[in-house]
């Protein structure tokens, strides 16, 4: 029996074209893109937090009645000061029926401790079915795996996940896996020219293709979300030029992965 495709999900923070600005209030609605996403083949939505948090409730009903799965929710909830509140988060994945929050740890390492206790206090508030998903990224207390390695050693490595970026940040990619095992159950897909700019997955299929054996052989079976594409970031950035760049590196993507 074969083994069960990979599941690819479309970051709706790749189509929003204000993520990056003051306020980023949201410039499209969601839910008026679900039945091009099943169509494309996604297996479901990484949904980026001000898609739902800052969307009228009519919105955000039709995401939580979606057949097309919220799987992940992409929240930016601080936990040292509380200010950007993870109890927030937490209602929202649970009404949006996700499978996992996305989180960062603090930037700030003197607030190492306070922030170990509020992330730890707010993953023993998760419902059941909804893991930590930790996205250890560059500047913030977890930037290597050594270090994200100390932290969950503290907190408990069996109540995370990881989320690494092996296209925009392979160096290192073995040692994530070599640390933290299984533990790595999601990737980030966006690929950086020399500008540090996104560009589209077959710009470097060699790249991509050993990428994903490395992966494999790590003993990755995880899911996949397509962060950013090529046009992101650029002059004229408009959401009709994200989607087709996203729909070619999804095939790419399913290619590289068959």
């Amino acid at each position: 029996m074969s083994e069960a495709r990979d599941e690819i999900y479309i970051g709706s923070i790749l189509l929003e074209a204000n993520r990056h600005r003051a306020g980023k209030a949201p410039t499209f609605r969601v839910s008026e893109w679900l039945d091009r996403f099943r169509e494309a083949g996604f297996d479901g939505v990484e949904l980026w937090e001000n898609h739902a948090a800052l969307a009228p409730d009519e919105e955000v009903r039709a995401l939580a009645a979606s057949s097309l799965p919220m799987a992940v929710y992409n929240a930016y909830a601080t936990f040292w000061d509380g200010s950007r509140g993870p109890a927030d988060s937490t209602a929202m994945a649970r009404r949006l029926g996700s499978r996992a929050v996305k989180f960062n740890f603090s930037r700030d390492a003197a607030q190492t401790e306070a922030d170990l206790r509020g992330v730890a206090a707010w993953e023993r508030g998760l419902p059941d079915g909804i893991r930590a998903l930790c996205e250890c990224h560059p500047g913030t207390i977890a930037e290597t795996p050594a270090q994200a390695a100390a932290l969950f050693d503290r907190l408990g490595r069996e109540r995370f996940d990881v989320l690494v970026h092996p296209f925009s940040r392979p160096e290192g990619l073995s040692e994530w896996f070599q640390v933290l095992g299984p533990m790595v159950t999601h990737v980030h897909v966006q690929m950086r020219d020399e500008d540090n700019l996104p560009i589209r997955l077959d710009r470097r299929p060699a790249f991509v293709h050993d990428t994903v054996r490395l992966m494999r052989d790590a003993g990755f079976r995880g899911s996949w979300t397509l962060e950013f594409t090529e046009g992101t970031n650029r002059p004229g950035e408009n959401i009709d030029d994200l989607w087709a760049n996203a729909l070619l590196d999804l095939a790419f993507l399913r290619e590289a992965l068959a």
